[in-house]
C-alpha cells in the first residue's frame, strides 16, 4: 500500500512538472532611437533558447556614401550575464563588392592593457579588400554585420557601440566618413528563466 501511496505521489510531481528542468532564455531590446539616415544601431535577427543573433545595421536611404570599411566595439557591461560567441561573426550586405574586390568579416574579445583577454570588449572590423570604391545604402536599412550573444544566467547587462577611440566608417581613400554616427543609447540583454515545474 505504502509504494503505491509513493508511486501516485511521483507520478503526480511528475505530471505538474516536478521531472522537468528550468531552461534559460535571453531577451535583446534593441535602443529607443529613432532610425534615420546614416545611423548605426544594433537590432535583434533571431533568437534560440539564450542565444541572440544581434545585427549592427545602417540605415539608408543614401547613394552618395563611399563606405569602404567598418570598425567598431561592442562593449557588454556585465560580461556574467552575457558572453560574445567566438566565431559568429558575418558580414551583411551594407557593403557590396565589385570588380574583384572581396570582404571580410572580424570579431574577436579586446585585450586588457597588462594582457590577457577582456570579455567586456568585443572588437569588430568588417572591410572590402582588394581596392576600388566603397558604396551606398540602396534601401531603407543594410546590414553591417550579424553576431551572436549568449546569456549565461538571470540578470541584464547593456550592448553599447562604441571604439578605441571611437567607432568608425572609412571610405576608399581610408578618410572617416563623419556623417555616419553610431547609436549612443545602449541596447539590452536579459537571462530568463522559464518552466521547471510549480
Amino acid at each position: 500500500m505504502r509504494s503505491a501511496i509513493a508511486s501516485l505521489a511521483l507520478l503526480a510531481l511528475l505530471g505538474c512538472g516536478g521531472g522537468g528542468g528550468s531552461t534559460l532564455g535571453a531577451q535583446f531590446t534593441q535602443s529607443s532611437t529613432p532610425a534615420v539616415p546614416r545611423l548605426i544601431k544594433l537590432v535583434q535577427k533571431s533568437k534560440s533558447n539564450a542565444r541572440v543573433v544581434v545585427q549592427a545595421v545602417i540605415y539608408g536611404p543614401d547613394a552618395s556614401l563611399d563606405m569602404y570599411s567598418f570598425a567598431f566595439d561592442v562593449k557588454i557591461a556585465d560580461p556574467t550575464v552575457v558572453k560574445f560567441v567566438a566565431g559568429s561573426a558575418v558580414a551583411g550586405n551594407a557593403l557590396t563588392v565589385s570588380g574583384g574586390q572581396t570582404l571580410q568579416a572580424f570579431a574577436g574579445l579586446g585585450t586588457l592593457p597588462g594582457g590577457g583577454t577582456d570579455n567586456s570588449r568585443v572588437v569588430v572590423g568588417v572591410s572590402k579588400l582588394g581596392g576600388g570604391v566603397g558604396n551606398g545604402i540602396a534601401g531603407s536599412s543594410a546590414a553591417i554585420v550579424s553576431l551572436a550573444f549568449e546569456v549565461q544566467k538571470q540578470g541584464t547587462t547593456t550592448l553599447t557601440l562604441g571604439g578605441s577611440p571611437n567607432p568608425v566608417v572609412l571610405d576608399h581613400n581610408g578618410a572617416a566618413i563623419g556623417s555616419i554616427t553610431y547609436d549612443s543609447a545602449s541596447a539590452s540583454m536579459k537571462g530568463v528563466v522559464t518552466g521547471g515545474g510549480y
